[in-house]
C-alpha cells in the first residue's frame, strides 16, 4: 500500500492473515446515525477480535484510547479466525484530502490478501423507507450472491461519502460487495439501527451474535432524548409564563 495510507500490521497480525483463509471484509463509516462504526465496533467486542493493525494515512487524526485489547486508533483492523472475518473499524471519516486515497489502499490491500467478499454498512435516511415494516434496504455489487427480504436500494436513491467510495472500489477490483443500509435519523445516534445490521450479518455469516445490548443502548439514548426535550419544552413554557 503506496500512497498516503497504509496497512501495517503486527507480527502476529501478519501471521494471521497469511493463515490462507478467504477473507470477508466487514466495515463501516461513523455516517447517518454513526451506524456503521457502531456496528463495527460491537461485532469486534462480541467475537473478541483479535486486533492486528492499524491503517495509517498522511492526515490521521492525532489520538489514542484505551480498550480491553489495547489502544484505540482512528482506524482498526482486527481477525476473527474461527470465521475468516476480518474488520475495518473506522472510529473516523478519513481526511477529505485523502478519502479516496483511504478507499483505494484498502481495497488494494485487501484484494492483495486474497479479501474474497465484503459487507459495508452504512445508515441510509429514514425519510426515504419503502414501508414501515422494513428496517433496511441492501445493494448486491458483483453477484456478492447474498440476498435479504428486504427492498433492495431503490433507483434514484444515493449511497455517499466513503462507504460510496469504498463500493466503488471493491466492485472495481471484481470483489464481490453487500451494502447493508438500515434506515436511521441522520441527525442522531442510532445503536437500534446498528442492531438491525449486526443481527442480519450474524445471521448472514453464521456468527454467534447476540443484539441485546445495542437494543438496550437504544433505549438508554431515545430515554435521554425525551428527557432532554421535556426539560426544553419546560423551560420554554417558563419563558413564555414572564413575558
Amino acid at each position: 500500500m503506496a500512497r498516503s495510507v497504509r496497512a501495517v500490521l503486527s507480527e502476529r497480525g501478519k501471521r494471521v492473515v497469511e493463515e490462507g483463509k478467504e477473507w470477508l471484509l466487514v466495515t463501516g463509516f461513523p455516517g447517518f446515525g454513526y451506524v456503521g462504526t457502531i456496528a463495527v465496533r460491537y461485532m469486534v467486542k462480541k467475537l473478541n477480535a483479535l486486533k492486528i493493525g492499524n491503517v495509517f494515512t498522511k492526515y490521521m487524526p492525532d489520538f489514542i484510547a484505551v480498550e480491553d485489547y489495547g489502544i484505540v486508533t482512528p482506524f482498526e483492523l482486527f481477525a476473527h479466525r474461527d470465521s475468516g472475518v476480518l474488520f475495518l473499524l473506522n472510529n473516523v471519516i478519513p481526511h477529505a484530502s485523502e478519502r479516496q486515497a483511504f478507499v483505494e489502499a484498502v481495497a488494494d490491500w485487501f484484494y492483495s490478501i486474497g479479501g474474497r467478499k465484503a459487507i459495508l454498512i452504512g445508515g441510509l435516511n429514514q425519510k426515504f423507507r419503502v414501508s414501515e415494516r422494513e428496517e433496511l434496504s441492501w445493494l448486491c455489487l458483483n453477484e456478492c450472491e447474498w440476498e435479504l427480504p428486504e427492498t433492495p436500494l431503490p433507483r434514484g436513491l444515493y449511497v455517499v461519502g466513503p462507504l460510496a467510495l469504498l463500493a466503488m472500489a471493491l466492485e472495481t477490483r471484481a470483489v464481490p460487495t453487500l451494502l447493508i443500509l438500515p434506515y436511521t435519523d441522520p441527525s442522531r445516534y442510532d445503536p437500534k439501527a446498528a442492531s438491525v445490521a449486526v443481527d442480519r450479518i450474524s445471521k448472514i455469516l453464521g456468527l454467534p451474535i447476540d443484539v441485546g445490548e445495542l437494543v438496550e443502548q437504544s433505549r438508554i439514548v431515545e430515554e435521554a432524548e425525551e428527557m432532554l426535550k421535556e426539560a426544553v419544552r419546560e423551560a420554554e413554557s417558563k419563558v413564555r409564563m414572564h413575558m
